[in-house]
């Protein structure tokens, strides 16, 4: 039996944080499998996934829900240039405290493999004496110049480095050549069933569009209003619902309100499970500038919904098959995005052509193909 370590700094409402409950209840019933899960920060508000780790994962938390909650308590209070020195005093204990927990912890467990699924234990790798495996989610050639050298001196402290598509492991091998023996490609797995079963657990009623992440500059939410203004002006009836909250929300909210546009798009927070809302969607919108592996995509491929993205890096491409299997849009594009979209929207052939292509796609995806290649990742050993 293999036992091994994953560590992830939260359980917040995000990509990744899915993508791991999705890998955790795909290997915990698995016999040759005895997983730990290490998260950074015990924060019960937050920790929304938490309650969806299987039963038989143990689940550890490196700063205690009294320590985070203190923090918090004192960031809340910055604007005051006590508590502002206050908050650099904890978060400097914070650093120290994790890496004696840290040493300690590993002092008295051992593992097979210790797994860094977010990449966020970069300062403390030295710390890990067991294999290291570093879990890639975002594009490798966004960083540039000594943002670029510094990752790369944190990549060759892994043993194996897990990227998420064929486009990540391309710009691994030219980018980062020195560690380029060491990537793995491994696809995010979707538990194929489980989202289809809550894609049925209500009805959404009307006809519409729909978009779902993180609403920051990143995910091109903004081009997303242009585009849709582009087609309300067009003549379309449906509307655009917007899910996810983030820092943009009310930049979104302004240029909604600017364009008249309050009836038509409607911006409907984080929503625990999105999946009827792509299931009973005209069409799923992502206009995103980078991702890693848009797990979303495959979710809405999955949920029957016809996807138009920009083509990004890296992800959009592969996933969608350069076009075969929904609309790929050049980066930026607005223009393109709305004319495709409109198309679509009128043209039921052309609808019928990609849901037809979707089924045989997302399968690819199934997280019973890619629980073999996870067992394979750990199974092996590096020279």
């Amino acid at each position: 039996m293999k036992k091994i370590l994953i560590y992830n700094g939260q359980l917040f409402m995000g990509g990744i944080e899915r993508v791991l409950i999705s890998y955790l209840q795909g290997i915990s019933k698995d016999k040759d499998l005895d997983i730990t899960l290490l998260i950074k920060e015990n924060n019960p508000a937050k920790n929304v996934f938490y309650k969806d780790i299987p039963e038989n994962i143990k689940c550890e938390f490196i700063k205690s829900e009294k320590l985070v909650e203190m923090r918090e308590n004192i960031s809340k209070k910055r604007g005051n240039i006590f508590y502002r020195a206050m908050y650099q005093i904890v978060v400097a204990y914070e650093r120290l405290e994790m890496k004696r927990w840290l040493k300690e912890y590993f002092k008295n467990n051992s593992y097979d493999s210790v797994i860094d699924f977010d990449m966020s234990l970069g300062k403390y790798l030295d710390e890990v004496p067991y294999e290291k495996i570093g879990w890639c989610h975002y594009s490798l050639a966004a960083k540039k110049g000594k943002k670029r050298e510094r990752f790369r001196e944190r990549l060759e402290k892994y043993d194996k480095i897990v990227v998420i598509c064929d486009e990540m492991k391309e710009e691994l091998n030219e980018v980062y050549p020195t560690v380029k023996d060491r990537g793995v490609r491994i696809y995010n797995p979707m538990d194929i069933d489980e989202i289809i079963r809550k894609s049925e657990a209500e009805k959404i009623s009307g006809s519409y569009m729909v978009a779902v992440s993180r609403l920051v500059p990143g995910k091109g939410r903004l081009d997303l209003i242009d585009i849709y203004l582009d087609l309300k002006k067009r003549g379309i009836k449906e509307k655009l619902y917007i899910l996810g909250e983030g820092s943009e929300r009310i930049e979104l909210q302004k240029r909604i309100d600017e364009n008249g546009l309050q009836d038509e798009v409607l911006l409907l927070g984080q929503k625990e499970n999105p999946y009827p809302w792509m299931k009973n969607s005209k069409m799923f919108l992502h206009p995103s500038y980078g991702e890693g592996l848009p797990t979303v995509l495959i979710e809405a491929m999955i949920c029957k919904s016809i996807v138009v993205a920009y083509d990004c890096p890296t992800g959009p491409k592969e996933i969608l098959g350069d076009g075969k299997f929904g609309a790929l849009i050049p980066l930026g594009d607005k223009k393109k995005f709305a004319d495709s979209v409109y198309e679509i929207l009128e043209n039921e052939n052309l609808r019928d052509e990609f849901l037809s292509q979707m089924k045989t796609r997302v399968n690819e995806f199934s997280v019973h193909n890619i629980k073999e290649e996870f067992k394979n990742l750990v199974g092996e050993k590096t020279t």
